[in-house]
């Protein structure tokens, strides 16, 4: 059996995954189906080689699971550490990773104080030994629902706590090794590129040579992200093996023989690994040419199926956790892709036909994980592909590279070629930007169920099989009605979904609450959340800034497939209500905007109903009283009554009934509202209150909690925000009731998920998941209410 190799590489992955997922049923049934169909092909020699792969890496998985802890503890903690990477400068935050005295590696934060400090800081260099005193905090685990696991990340580079830092002091540089030395060097270049390119241009260029994407402009890589060519702005297989092959004719053309030519590269690609950053497509290109260059000096025969298979196996020997790395999962799928579709590719004569089957079977072997990790694929990714690939690789990298170098001898040509070179770019970003605002270009799927994703897996390997024996595009009618059925099907669910749920998104010191109906017959959004920011200076403000939006709501929509929202309620005009609606104005449809009388009351509010109308968003103005009706459900408008001074008191109060329970909805009504609502609804009922202002000492009175009589109370409120919400008063109330109380504080997201007119609430993560810092941190908070 050709590729025995390729066979071990996946008995790795499976034994990997063993351990990881801590030997789930589904993966050990497929586990053992592996191995049986060796049986089957009567290659008893590959049963045995695989069983001992997954024996071997079990053995290391485990080895570097019992190595990756922590000797520390949370809390103060001073150290004199080691700057061990380039630490980055983005506005008032100075960010890094040190190590300690034992070699324990932190990813540290450090807020500055003065211009002149941020001028000092600058010149600190990895290598450099500082004190530094600050707080050890246990990395936060998610808190919705399929989002970004940042703290299984950290831990997956060894790192178990983030130090937010006081104070930095007495930085003193050593003796460097030669890794230190030439991330020194890797710093200078950076340096070099950022004085002499303009910023419209700097990011772009300091991705294709050093792969750090810290200066790249936010719009322009969203847009590369949403048409799927971003891997083109990182340093990419197809960048490494073009950089080789160019120097490698140079060297030949000027009379190098081949063996000191291979010898030179076998040296050198390990230090270009590091100058540029050492992500996971570049140590396998880098590797895989290292092998290469390896096996043709020992004059060693082997295919280059082998070759990559075995570079798979050693750097999961190396470092188990790359498996979970997407870059390093996209990087081999798609080269694995393409080396066992190198037939089909061969079967085309002209250029332009070979470019387009190579694009789709990248595409086709990237898709599946696509979907699985960003829920959403570009339906235009193929010919943006087909058009941005030479670009960059014949044009951009080429024109990034000769204008650096020139600058670099001669600053007077290089500025003349710095402008032509940029003047490019910029053309191109307008065109990416153009392509990307196309509407409809946007496949979302939401997260695949496993057995979808085995469908789509087998769809396209079907697909490929299927072309492959038969050689013509008329075979391909079947698995392309298969792929097509898989969508098809997933498109359709949500319509057949008899499920729906109320989620309190997890926005920190704010509100927003997401309401979905079965069957798929409304999405609806009660406020955005958002941050209260401050005046700074002009060096204080940050390049990339954290949008509520942009970062959670939105990743949190895609993954269960919602792309417009047929409702976005806004209570009030406050920012920590209201402050992410221009985001996702930008990145949602929505239908209808409902505000309250007397809404608009700052440029803020001024600015939302210009968006709204540009977009052609139907605003509807509301009061008590009123009643708002989609497809059969009803949400009833307690308040506001009367205008006052107070945007909390004229907050938007709802009612409704969801999934046999009966809701109300308060913003950030307070005390003068509350007591205008029990006058005049004297019947009102609720099994479900969201407590006023979130949990402040002026919101949810004794006699709306007597007259509503709610049974489940909840508090979206920031952990440790400044206002010391929830106020202990309103805590003893809810308690002295009997009243259960789910807090996004101490919880993360609260989600009651109904079927019909019974439905169970949960938190994220769920009660039996919730981490060991989190309960004590509840413990410690309840503490002084008994």
């Amino acid at each position: 059996m050709k590729g025995k190799l390729l066979f071990l590489a996946v008995s790795a992955c499976f034994s990997i995954m063993l351990c990881r997922f801590h030997f789930q049923p589904l993966i050990i049934i497929a586990t053992i189906a592996f191995l049986i169909f060796f049986l089957i092909k009567n290659e008893r020699s590959l049963f045995l080689l695989s069983i001992a792969t997954i024996l071997l890496f079990i053995g290391i998985f485990s080895l570097t699971e019992r190595h990756n802890q922590s000797s520390l503890n949370e809390g103060s903690y001073t150290t004199i550490g080691l700057i061990s990477s380039i630490p980055s400068i983005d506005g008032n935050q100075f960010k890094g990773y040190l190590e300690n005295g034992s070699g324990e590696k932190l990813i540290f934060y450090y807020k500055i104080k003065s211009l002149a400090e941020k001028e000092a800081l600058k010149k600190i260099n990895p290598g450099t030994y500082c004190r530094f005193k600050g707080e050890l905090v246990v990395p936060k685990s998610p808190t919705m629902p399929n989002a970004f696991d940042y703290k299984q990340y950290l831990y997956d580079h060894h790192i178990h706590w983030q130090y937010f830092v006081e104070e930095i002091g007495n930085c003193k540089s050593e003796k460097m090794d030669l890794l230190l030395i030439l991330i020194e060097i890797r710093k200078n270049g950076l340096n070099f590129i950022e004085e002499h390119f303009p910023s419209s241009s700097v990011g772009i260029v300091q991705a294709l040579l050093f792969g750090e994407i810290d200066l790249l402009e936010q719009d322009v890589e969203t847009a590369y992200q949403e048409l799927g060519i971003v891997h083109l702005l990182a340093i990419s297989g197809s960048h490494v093996t073009l950089l080789v092959s160019g120097i490698y004719f140079l060297f030949i053309y000027f009379g190098v023989t081949h063996e000191k030519t291979r010898i030179v590269f076998i040296v050198l690609l390990p230090v270009y690994m590091i100058l540029t950053g050492a992500s996971p497509s570049v140590i396998r290109a880098c590797f895989m040419a290292i092998v290469y260059f390896l096996l043709k000096l020992f004059k060693i025969r082997n295919s280059t199926l082998d070759v990559i298979s075995f570079t798979f196996l050693v750097l999961l020997a190396m470092n188990p956790y790359y498996l979970f790395q997407v870059g390093f999962q996209l990087s081999y799928a798609v080269t694995f892709g393409l080396l066992l579709s190198y037939r089909i590719v061969e079967h085309f004569a002209s250029w332009l036909t070979k470019l387009t089957v190579v694009s789709a079977i990248a595409q086709l072997c990237s898709l599946p994980l696509l979907l699985f990790h960003f829920y959403e694929v570009s339906l235009i990714s193929l010919p943006m592909n087909m058009v941005f690939v030479p670009l960059y690789s014949f044009i951009v990298l080429p024109g990034a590279i000769i204008t650096t170098v020139i600058t670099a001898v001669s600053s007077s040509i290089g500025a003349y070629l710095i402008t032509v070179f940029s003047d490019l770019l910029l053309q191109t970003h307008k065109f990416v930007l153009f392509a990307s605002a196309i509407p409809h270009t946007m496949l979302t799927t939401g997260k695949l169920p496993i057995f979808t994703l085995i469908v789509l897996i087998i769809s396209i390997i079907y697909l490929f099989v299927r072309f492959e024996q038969r050689q013509s595009i008329n075979y391909l009618y079947r698995p392309a009605v298969y792929l097509i059925v898989v969508f098809l099907i997933q498109a359709m669910t949500p319509f057949f979904q008899p499920s729906g749920k109320v989620l309190v998104i997890d926005v920190g010191q704010g509100d927003s609450i997401f309401i979905q109906r079965p069957f798929n017959k409304g999405n609806y959004l009660i406020d955005t959340g958002g941050r209260i920011s401050f005046p700074q200076e002009e060096w204080e403000e940050r390049r990339s800034t954290f949008s509520i939006a942009k970062n959670v709501t939105v990743p949190y929509f895609k993954s269960i497939g919602v792309t417009k929202l047929d409702a976005l309620f806004l209570t009030h005009g406050d920012l920590d209500h209201v402050g992410e609606v221009l985001s996702l104005l930008e990145e949602v449809k929505v239908k209808e905007l409902i505000i309250p009388k007397g809404f608009v009351r700052g440029e803020l509010e001024r600015k939302i109903m210009q968006v709204a109308e540009r977009k052609r968003v139907k605003i509807t103005t509301v009061q008590a009283g009123d009643q708002l009706t989609f497809q059969n459900h009803s949400f009833f408008v307690v308040s506001p009554v009367d205008l006052t001074e107070s945007k909390n008191d004229d907050s938007l109060v709802l009612w409704t009934e969801i999934g046999g329970l009966q809701w109300l909805l308060t913003g950030d009504a307070e005390m003068d509202a509350e007591k205008k609502i029990v006058k005049n609804y004297p019947s009102l009922k609720a099994d479900v209150v969201k407590v006023g202002h979130h949990g402040s000492k002026g919101s949810t009175s004794e006699e709306l909690l007597d007259h509503v009589k709610p049974k489940i109370a909840l508090v979206s409120a920031g952990l440790n925000n400044r206002y010391q919400h929830p106020h202990p008063d309103v805590l003893d109330k809810l308690v002295a009731r009997n009243i259960s109380l789910f807090r996004t504080d101490l919880d993360g997201a609260i989600l009651y998920h109904f079927k019909g007119e019974a439905g169970t609430f949960s938190t994220y993560p769920p009660y039996d998941k919730v981490n060991k810092e989190r309960k004590q941190k509840r413990k410690r908070l309840d503490q002084p209410q008994a």
